[in-house]
């Protein structure tokens, strides 16, 4: 074989290599993205939609409040400051962060409106009619981020199977 056949041959080869490597390194970090959200948020909604029940059922709007101040609503800022400090480098591993940040800002804004009102409902400085329209407002909020949840988990699911990956 002359030079310039090896040549191409071995350029070829080399770019096939470099395609799969990146292609790797894109798998490789969108699973590595995948399982931390799992371990860092995943992880922690049982525990916040237990303490929610227990500000639900609390005596007084007072205890529900110091239960979500001291309790749920730190857990509910580390799961979007853990989001907001996630810097992924694959333009298809930025893409899904993106659903997942809009995802999470969402709940954390409906979480920080029933949150103010519950305030004000302790200190009774709001009408029943003004919480209960807050109040709806944060719900529709939460039904926004749960359609956010799908949308990035179905994107998720597209990944897997254009990267041949398997979820858990």
């Amino acid at each position: 074989m002359e030079l310039k056949k090896k040549l191409k041959l071995f350029g070829c080869i080399a770019v096939v290599l470099l395609l799969a490597a990146c292609a790797s390194a894109e798998a490789e970090e969108l699973v590595g993205y995948h399982n931390n959200y799992v371990d860092q948020v995943n992880s922690k909604i049982a525990e916040i939609n237990t303490l929610n029940q227990q500000s639900l059922s609390a005596a007084s709007f007072q205890e529900a409040y110091e239960i979500q101040e001291s309790e749920l609503l730190p857990l509910v800022n580390e799961i979007k400051d853990y989001i907001d400090s996630r810097e992924p480098e694959s333009e298809i591993v930025q893409e899904y962060h993106a659903l997942r940040k809009d995802q999470l800002h969402t709940w954390h804004e409906a979480f920080q409106m029933k949150f103010e009102v519950l305030g004000q409902m302790a200190e009774q400085s709001i009408s029943e009619a003004e919480a209960n329209e807050i109040i709806m407002e944060a719900d529709n909020k939460f039904i926004e981020a749960g359609e956010k949840a799908q949308e990035a988990d179905q994107r998720m699911q597209e990944l897997a199977e254009e990267h041949n990956l398997e979820l858990e």
